[in-house]
């Protein structure tokens, strides 16, 4: 019996050893693998974010410092981004083309199913230097059939990490 009691008291206090109290419950995705040259986002200027879904809507409009990352692979067409708004942690793969220091960002994704979920990301900015970019008239619009997230900006501005 007191076999059994030791082997339940190892079982328990493991459990509760391997929990995380300090991880931060975030609305919003998933986290992402991110590969790539790291920017981070200095500055994000007059956004909007939306949030409607089937427990209410939010609506929240500013400025932010400091709100995440986007990450490019060298020489090639693929990247991602991190990113922290109002509370909502927004993470996404995108596709883009660098034409002579324009940045472009497409990325349409649907699926369709038990769930149906649409993806859609549209940023356009410029290569300042090899340090500095500015991404502008950006949109993120995450629908599913438990509602709608939308985040715009006018602008974001990102330095190289080192």
């Amino acid at each position: 019996m007191k076999t059994i009691m030791f082997f339940l008291f190892l079982v328990v206090l493991t459990a509760f050893s391997c929990s995380d109290d300090n991880e931060v419950k975030r609305k919003g995705d998933a986290d992402v693998t991110h590969e790539g040259v790291k920017w981070n986002i200095t500055s994000i200027e007059t956004y909007a974010l939306s949030d409607v879904s089937t427990t209410g809507v939010i609506s929240k409009t500013g400025n932010l410092t400091n709100a995440g990352s986007f990450y490019f692979v060298d020489g090639g067409t693929k990247g991602s981004f991190e990113m922290m708004v109002e509370g909502y942690n927004k993470e996404d793969v995108f596709n883009y083309t660098n034409d002579a220091g324009s940045i472009n960002i497409i990325n349409v994704e649907q699926n369709v199913g038990a769930s149906t979920n649409l993806n859609i990301l549209v940023i356009s900015g410029d290569k300042l230097s090899d340090t500095e970019m500015t991404l502008d008239a950006v949109s993120i619009v995450k629908q599913s059939t438990a509602g709608i997230f939308s985040l715009t900006a006018a602008k974001i501005t990102l330095v190289k990490s080192n």
